[in-house]
């Protein structure tokens, strides 16, 4: 079976996806065209016409590559430092947090009443 990995991180390395989540799409995409590929290998195709189904199926994915460009955000570059950013942002982070967790609590001491 021809391994479409290779192929699909080349299409997707303009994106500049963070290395975990180009793996996940990349194994994802991978299972879908190998299941492609052994579909069109059990309707009496040859492996070499299957394998050319499956590779047109990816070129036609500049719709998935315009779709994630739309969704993924690119991996920052700079790295992060502390006392960076605004401390207003992470006092309501942290207010946000403490709610959620006291909600959290309440509905515990509910279902054990």
């Amino acid at each position: 079976m021809p391994d479409f990995k290779a192929e699909i991180s080349a299409r997707l390395s303009e994106l500049q996806l963070s290395p975990a989540r180009e793996a996940e799409i990349v194994e994802e995409l991978s299972q879908h065209l190998e299941q492609e590929y052994e579909r069109a290998l059990s309707s009496a195709a040859s492996e070499e016409e299957a394998r050319k189904k499956v590779v047109e199926e990816l070129n036609t994915t500049d719709l998935l590559r315009r779709e994630l460009k739309n969704v993924e955000r690119p991996v920052s570059q700079e790295p992060i430092t502390s006392g960076k950013g605004s401390t207003i942002n992470m006092f309501s982070d942290l207010g946000q947090d403490i709610r959620y967790a006291l909600r959290m609590l309440r509905r515990i001491q509910r279902s054990r009443r």
